[in-house]
């Protein structure tokens, strides 16, 4: 493990921080510390000189909080800069909540798989806070409705990353709490494995001591997917009034009708859904979108007008807008990743 190195980001830490530290000197007098000083203030720099003098940590201080994503983007450059033996970087919490022989044991899982990232995976039982099991719960199905990442613990602070990704991982956006799911996004994205590690489960004091501003810090995970859902939300109501209408002057219900009904809606909810999408979900106006996303609404437009009129003959329960509807839902999903990653990608 010598060509290792533990990452603490730390925001106004308690005796939890030191008691951390402690126990790991215990174990180990040389594996190198680097605790990074998120904006805490004079009133705890007593704490960060105890880290430096009495267990030999080396501490970077932010002059004000930046955030968690931040913190580890100071770590990440640190070592990229400073430290070329460090082959590999392992990102543990401050309060506590991961056991030495667990981070040394996804050491050793990131040893034997140099081109992984590694997660140290909780499980969620009756003994975990209900915050911290929603919020889990919560960002782990929405990763995987939105990405089809497949993660048990997508917001664990234990991390393992091996310098060939460090660069990489500097550039991803975000600075706070959403820094760590983007990280995984781009993980995917980039091809790159990621592999569990099962840990113990701890929470002291039902995790009081956390500084995840569950509200505020929710929106900025999911940003980018919320603020799609709304745009899709708006779009779906002006695309099924459009339908309905259409649908209803056109009176009987056949493959063609259905096919101009659909035409006429999307188009209309079209116009709408790609501006929404361009200057407030995605911010990206990127070469050809326009072409690309209307090329998308055409091949949604076929999806949708074929698998309605499929089901309307497996199941002609005599309504349509309600089988488009469902039908609809389904492709939301679809919609989602090809505009993201292809249309509006960063």
């Amino acid at each position: 493990m010598e060509n290792s190195l533990i990452m603490i980001p730390s925001l106004e830490p308690d005796h939890k921080l030191l008691a951390l530290v402690e126990k790991i000197r215990l174990h180990n007098q040389h594996l190198p510390i680097l605790v990074v000083d998120d904006g805490s203030g004079s009133a705890y720099q007593s704490v960060f000189s105890t880290l430096e003098q009495q267990f030999g940590c080396q501490v970077l201080t932010h002059p004000k909080n930046l955030g968690k994503g931040a913190a580890i983007k100071t770590a990440l450059n640190e070592v990229l800069t400073n430290q070329p033996a460090v082959e590999f970087m392992v990102t543990i919490d401050s309060d506590g909540q991961h056991e030495y022989t667990d981070m040394m044991a996804c050491l050793a899982k990131a040893q034997a798989h140099p081109d992984s990232i590694i997660l140290g995976t909780r499980s969620f039982g009756k003994e975990v806070p209900l915050r911290s099991k929603f919020g889990n719960i919560l960002t782990r199905n929405i990763l995987r409705l939105a990405t089809g990442l497949a993660i048990e613990d997508s917001q664990t602070g234990l991390r393992v990353f091996p310098r060939k990704f460090m660069t990489d991982l500097l550039a991803i956006s975000g600075e706070r709490f959403e820094y760590e799911t983007r990280m995984l996004i781009e993980a995917q994205k980039r091809g790159w494995p990621i592999l569990s590690q099962p840990i113990a489960t701890i929470y002291i004091e039902e995790n009081a001591s956390s500084h995840f501003r569950v509200l505020a810090d929710s929106v900025a995970i999911y940003s980018v997917f919320l603020k799609y859902l709304f745009s899709s939300v708006v779009s779906f109501f002006v695309d099924v009034i459009a339908y309905a209408l259409l649908i209803h002057f056109l009176s009987v219900i056949d493959l063609s009708s259905i096919v101009i009904a659909s035409l006429g809606a999307r188009l209309i909810s079209a116009i709408v859904n790609y501006y929404i999408n361009r200057e407030l979900v995605f911010g990206q106006r990127t070469k050809n979108s326009m072409l690309q996303y209307f090329l998308l609404v055409i091949v949604q437009i076929l999806l949708s007008s074929f698998l309605v009129y499929l089901i309307y003959l497996i199941l002609p329960i005599g309504d349509s807008v309600l089988l488009k509807i469902g039908v609809d839902c389904l492709l939301f999903f679809f919609s989602y990743h090809v505009q993201k990653n292809v249309i509006f990608k960063e």
